[in-house]
């Protein structure tokens, strides 16, 4: 049963990745549970893709939506979350992002007036001026670009969970999740060339985004099944820019393999609970749906789709508080829109203390 308590955890993900260059929608308080689903607690995932080649970029160079991609990207996340009672739990995100080496191809102009404006800042980069073109690169063969890096804090989360369905005698559980993403660091990184930074490449989004969602656990013995749901509301941010609303549909099965389960051991009132190392095995599913960025009045048609992930995972608790998991995800479904990095892999890794 939760009581009152405060946990502080560190993630460190990393790997190759571009979905609309945004780690994936989620929210973790370090409870136990599954590694990315959220069941009666809130949980943490970040997606991952591999970089294109500049040969693909360069075959896509004369579209209308321009074709970019990132070598990297790594998200480090510090999370605390309260339990207010048993059954009402808040919670606060901030991640720290980091992009590195976003690449376009040099002829793939779309900004200036016809998208309002707010992507004027390309137009000295694409022009060719950075490369010594007399001409103003209207008849160059287009290049691969190296556009820089992007890194910063992200928008921080703050949420709230409350379960109001726990049914102790079969072991199930249900939570109304809700929260607001927030606008609160810097969204004016500039490129190599000194230009303003897209606003879906910059560490913060400049929206006010609500979440809301819905979690489930039911418990059988050693196994547990957990699934969510939670849909953000995208708003406009920064740059006259909407980077289109997500919707984070997750299920997983955990077994635990190692150390005994609560129903295992009779509880003796007045005697203290002992914590012994515990390991569980865990199979997810994570699937994520976002929208299109929509740019002024322009939706990019490179970016947004679906993607399912399945992953399989492992977490090791010991001591009173202690929890370290590590979770390694390939897609099996993808459907994104456009031109995008094709998906390889997923990697978490996350360090986890209670108090």
């Amino acid at each position: 049963m939760k009581n009152h308590f405060l946990i502080l955890s560190l993630y460190s993900i990393a790997f190759s990745s571009v979905f609309a260059d945004h780690p994936t929608l989620s929210l973790e308080d370090g409870s136990p549970g599954p590694i990315t689903t959220m069941g009666s607690a809130c949980v943490n995932q970040f997606i991952f893709f591999d970089a294109l080649s500049d040969a693909e970029i360069l075959r896509y160079s004369g579209s209308e939506d321009v074709v970019r991609s990132t070598d990297r990207v790594i998200s480090s996340s510090l999370n605390t979350a309260y339990g207010v009672s048993d059954d009402f739990t808040l919670g606060f995100s901030l991640p720290y992002i980091w992009r590195t080496n976003i690449r376009e191809a040099s002829g793939n102009h779309h900004g200036g007036e016809e998208d309002g404006g707010h992507h004027d800042e390309k137009t000295p980069k694409h022009g060719g001026e950075d490369h010594g073109n007399a001409n103003g690169g209207e008849d160059a063969a287009p290049t691969v670009e190296s556009v820089g890096d992007s890194h910063g804090i992200g928008d921080a989360t703050l949420y709230a969970q409350y379960r109001f369905l726990h049914d102790e005698a079969n072991d199930r559980q249900v939570s109304l999740i809700t929260g607001l993403k927030m606008s609160t660091v810097r969204t004016d990184v500039l490129t190599n060339s000194g230009l303003l930074l897209e606003a879906h490449h910059q560490p913060g989004s400049g929206s006010w985004d609500p979440l809301l969602g819905l979690a489930f656990t039911q418990g059988l013995g050693r196994w547990s099944f957990d699934a969510n749901a939670l849909y953000a509301f995208v708003t406009e941010g920064s740059q006259e820019s909407n980077l289109g609303d997500i919707f984070s549909y997750n299920a997983a099965v955990s077994y635990r393999v190692l150390g005994t389960h609560d129903e295992d051991v009779p509880h003796q009132e007045g005697l203290a609970h002992e914590h012994p190392t515990t390991l569980d095995l865990i199979l997810e599913a994570n699937g994520e749906w976002r929208g299109q960025v929509v740019e002024g009045s322009d939706a990019d048609g490179n970016t947004g789709g679906n993607i399912v992930f399945l992953s399989g995972g492992t977490r090791l608790a010991w001591g009173h508080s202690w929890a370290a998991t590590l979770s390694l995800g390939t897609p099996v479904l993808e459907d994104l829109n456009g031109i995008q990095s094709e998906p390889v892999m997923r990697m978490l890794f996350r360090v986890s203390k209670a108090f």
